[in-house]
C-alpha cells in the first residue's frame, strides 16, 4: 500500500471529521460484540430433559435475559453511522457553495433513503432545498445522492440505507433496536449420531434465518438411554422494524459499517468508491496532531472481524494445545499455553489454518506439529523457563 493510499487523500481536509465518527463507531461496536460474546458464552440457556416414550426431548428450561445494554449500543452505533452520512453530505454542501449555511439553509441539508424515483423528485423538489445550488437536480452532489438511493437495488428493503434509515428512525423516535436471543442452530459432536435436532448448523446464515428461544421449546431429539453430546448456537439477533425479519447483530452491523464506510462515504465525497478505503480503527480517545499521519497508522480491521478473528483463535488456542500433547517432545503443557498466548490472534488463526489444510496427509501433520513443537521450545528458552517434556501429566 503506498503512503497516498494509507492517509486516503482522496478525503479531503474538510471531511476528516468522517474518520472520527466512524472510529467511534468501530469502538462501540467492538465494545458491543465483547459483551454479545461474553453473554453467549456463559450460560445462556438452561436446558431440561422430557421423556416421551422410546426417546427423549432436549427443551429449553430458561433463556438468560439479554443484557440491556446491548440493543442501546446497537443504536448508537446505527445512529453514529447515519451521522456520518449526515455529516458527510453537509459538509460537501458548504464546500460546494463556499460559505456555512444559514439557520434555514441548514435544515434542507439531509441524506434521503426513497424507494421509488418519484419519491427522490420529490425530495429535490422541496422549495428550500431547490435554493441550495449544489442540491439541485444534474449537479455532481445531487448525481450522487441518487446514486446511493434504495430504489437503485432489485429489492428496495433490503438497501443498506433503507435498512439504516428503519433502524434509526426508530431508534430515535420510539425504542432502542429490537433485539432478542434467538437460536441459531444445534450441531451434533457427531454428525453421523441419530440426534434429531430443531435447526442444523447452516453456514453462512442469512437475514430470516434461526428460531425463537423460549422456554419448552424443542431443542434435539434422542433415543431413550443414547447421550449424544451437542452444541447449542444461540444468537443475539436484530429485527428488521420494515419486514420483521431477524437478523444476526454481528452480521448487520458488518453489513451497514461497511456499506456507510467503502461506498456511501466515497461516493457522497467522490463520486465513486473505488478508492482506498477509510480505516475503521482509530484510536480517538488521544488527540491527534497530524490526522493524515493517524491515518496511515490506523488499524485497517472492522471490529466485527477483529471479534471473529477473537473468538477463531480463544477455539484454536485450545485445539493447539490438544494437539500439541501428542508430540513427546513439546514442552509442558503450560509453557505451550503461555506461547500460545503471547501470539496474536492473526498467527494462531494462521497455524490452525495451515493444519487443516495438511490434515489428510499425516507426514505433512506431524512435520507441521514438529514445527509447532519448535516454536513453542524456542519460546521456553526465551523466558527461560526449565525445559520438562512429556508425559501424560504434563
Amino acid at each position: 500500500m503506498s503512503l497516498r493510499d494509507a492517509d486516503c487523500s482522496w478525503l479531503p481536509d474538510y471531511q476528516l471529521h468522517v474518520v472520527e465518527t466512524l472510529a467511534h463507531v468501530d469502538q462501540t461496536i467492538e465494545r458491543l460484540l465483547r459483551l454479545t460474546h461474553d453473554y453467549t458464552e456463559h450460560g445462556t440457556i438452561t436446558f431440561a430433559e422430557v421423556s416421551k416414550g422410546d426417546r427423549v426431548d432436549v427443551v429449553v428450561q430458561e433463556v438468560a435475559p439479554l443484557p440491556p445494554v446491548v440493543p442501546r449500543l446497537v443504536a448508537d452505533a446505527l445512529t453514529q453511522l447515519r451521522a456520518a452520512l449526515e455529516h458527510t453530505l453537509y459538509a460537501e454542501v458548504e464546500a460546494a457553495l463556499g460559505h456555512p449555511l444559514a439557520e434555514e439553509e441548514a435544515k434542507s441539508v439531509e441524506m434521503p433513503a426513497t424507494c421509488d424515483v418519484a419519491a427522490l423528485t420529490q425530495w429535490f423538489g422541496n422549495r428550500r432545498r431547490r435554493q441550495l445550488g449544489p442540491l439541485n437536480v444534474g449537479t455532481p452532489l445531487a448525481q450522487r445522492i441518487e446514486r446511493l438511493q434504495p430504489f437503485q437495488r432489485r429489492n428496495p428493503d433490503e438497501h443498506p440505507l433503507r435498512l439504516l434509515a428503519v433502524y434509526t428512525n426508530v431508534a430515535k423516535h420510539r425504542a432502542p433496536a429490537v433485539a432478542a436471543t434467538r437460536l441459531g442452530a444445534v450441531h451434533p459432536d457427531d454428525p453421523r449420531s441419530g440426534l434429531t435436532v430443531a435447526l442444523p448448523l447452516r453456514h453462512g446464515p442469512q437475514p430470516g434465518d434461526g428460531l425463537p428461544l423460549r422456554e419448552g421449546d424443542l431443542l434435539a431429539s434422542a433415543p431413550r438411554g443414547a447421550r449424544i453430546p451437542f452444541s447449542v448456537w444461540p444468537t443475539v439477533s436484530l429485527q428488521r422494524p420494515h419486514t420483521g425479519w431477524w437478523a444476526i447483530a454481528a452480521n448487520e452491523l458488518e453489513l451497514l459499517e461497511e456499506w456507510v464506510r467503502t461506498v456511501a462515504v466515497p461516493v457522497l465525497v467522490t463520486g465513486r468508491h473505488e478508492v482506498s478505503p477509510l480505516p475503521p480503527h482509530l484510536d480517538i480517545t488521544v488527540g491527534h496532531r497530524d490526522m493524515r499521519a493517524a491515518l496511515a497508522m490506523a488499524g485497517r480491521t472492522p471490529a466485527v472481524v477483529r471479534s471473529r478473528d477473537r473468538i477463531a483463535a480463544a477455539t484454536g488456542r485450545a485445539g493447539l494445545v490438544e494437539f500439541l500433547a501428542f508430540f513427546p517432545e513439546r514442552p509442558e503443557a503450560e509453557t505451550v499455553r503461555a506461547w500460545l498466548d503471547s501470539l496474536d490472534d492473526t498467527q494462531v488463526v494462521e497455524h490452525v489454518l495451515h493444519l487443516r489444510t495438511v490434515s489428510g496427509r499425516p507426514r505433512e501433520l506431524i512435520e507441521a506439529g514438529g514445527e509447532l513443537v519448535i516454536e513453542a521450545r524456542r519460546y521456553q528458552e526465551r523466558i527461560g523457563k526449565p525445559s520438562r517434556t512429556g508425559g501424560a501429566g504434563a
